[in-house]
């Protein structure tokens, strides 16, 4: 059965990929953007040098893959 799926901050925290006061930074910068300049959370994250690419771009498909049940 497939899991609910969940935010990618909350994944990234869950996995100790990045810290909650991390989450939190990024989720205040995205507060200050609106519509087309929003960022999305995990480029924010790369940018910041949290979390490289490699590995978002693995955690995301991670995410993906237990959300599918698999």
């Amino acid at each position: 059965m497939a899991k609910k799926k969940q935010k990618i901050a909350s994944y990234l925290i869950a996995k100790g990929l990045i810290s909650v006061e991390q989450a939190k930074e990024i989720m205040q910068e995205q507060d200050g953007k609106s519509g087309i300049t929003k960022e999305m959370f995990g480029r924010i994250a790369v940018k910041k040098g949290y979390i490289t690419e490699d590995a978002l771009n693995k955690a995301i498909l991670a995410k993906e893959r237990e959300e599918a049940g698999y």
